[in-house]
């Protein structure tokens, strides 16, 4: 079995070999398995924030990620196995995660800086993966070592208000849509970058349910109300519509109310539903404070 230390930094995948001699020991044994990695972002509504999945799995004995220092430990989302060690002193530009373990999944938020996204005044926005810059072994992007990821998968996914423009990656490998998600799947493949293009739509924010005009016509204008200060879950008027979504808040009594909080008039008669003793007077009716027609004069 590989024992071997993974290094992560986010949201770049990086692996490193144990020592030499080790390294030279394993190889003479051929024993290699499967090395699998998945990463998902689930991309947020701004089109910068983002929650992260990465997932590993491999035969070796030990791995260690690296987390960016914008991520604390109270940040972790999920970390599966759950026994492990975290070191957010040795390294100056990363916590460390260590896992005695042949894989590992850890899910935590993060959001992309200028270096990443550039957008346009057109709402278009470019997420590159990788800066351009190479290790000393002339590594980049995600990659693995020694060896290549046997099965490699990265996926977006994206909320409503975002639409997928346009992708790429600079290996060879399968793209497929699915709703507004996209996933990339490779085999024996290394070093790898991509390229994701998107346009953030602003998000529009759910309304309150318009009032029924024909109750709103019969009916006094209800006063305007302030935003509630104080006791918003109360119910002033118990009309069970609670204060801090009550657009009447002085509803009489035993009316009834639309969700709004405000009094339902079904005759149109000025006498809300529910106190109203003469419920189907006719249109243009003179009626009495019960809501029954007057006698003529």
């Amino acid at each position: 079995m590989r024992s071997a230390i993974t290094t992560v930094k986010t949201p770049l995948l990086r692996r490193v070999a144990t020592p030499l001699a080790l390294a030279a020991m394993l190889a003479c044994a051929g024993a290699t398995a499967e090395v699998s990695s998945e990463t998902i972002y689930f991309l947020q509504p701004d089109g910068r924030s983002y929650l992260l999945e990465r997932a590993l799995r491999t035969d070796a004995g030990s791995h260690r990620f690296h987390v960016d220092k914008s991520v604390g430990l109270d940040d972790l989302r999920h970390v599966d196995p759950q026994q492990f060690t975290w070191d957010d002193r040795s390294s100056g530009d990363a916590n460390l995660m260590e896992f005695a373990s042949g894989g590992f999944t850890v899910i935590f938020p993060g959001r992309f800086d200028d270096a990443r996204i550039s957008r346009g005044a057109d709402g278009v926005a470019v997420y590159r993966s990788w800066d351009g810059s190479k290790d000393a072994e002339g590594r980049f992007g995600m990659w693995y070592a020694p060896g290549d990821f046997d099965r490699f998968t990265y996926t977006w996914i994206l909320p409503d208000n975002i639409t997928l423009l346009g992708y790429s990656a600079n290996r060879d490998g399968e793209w497929v849509e699915r709703a507004n998600a996209v996933s990339f799947y490779a085999y024996d493949v290394n070093n790898l970058t991509f390229e994701i293009r998107y346009r953030v739509d602003p998000v529009r924010v759910a309304t309150a349910p318009a009032a029924d005009t024909t109750v709103a016509k019969a009916l006094p204008a209800a006063p305007a109300q302030t935003p509630c200060e104080d006791d918003c879950n109360g119910d002033s008027d118990g009309d069970g519509v609670h204060n801090g979504r009550d657009l009447c808040r002085n509803t009489p009594a035993g009316a009834r109310t639309d969700r709004a909080g405000c009094s339902l008039d079904t005759d149109r008669d000025g006498v809300a539903d529910g106190i109203d003793s003469c419920p189907a007077t006719a249109d243009g009716a003179r009626v009495d404070a019960r809501g029954c027609p007057l006698a003529e004069p």
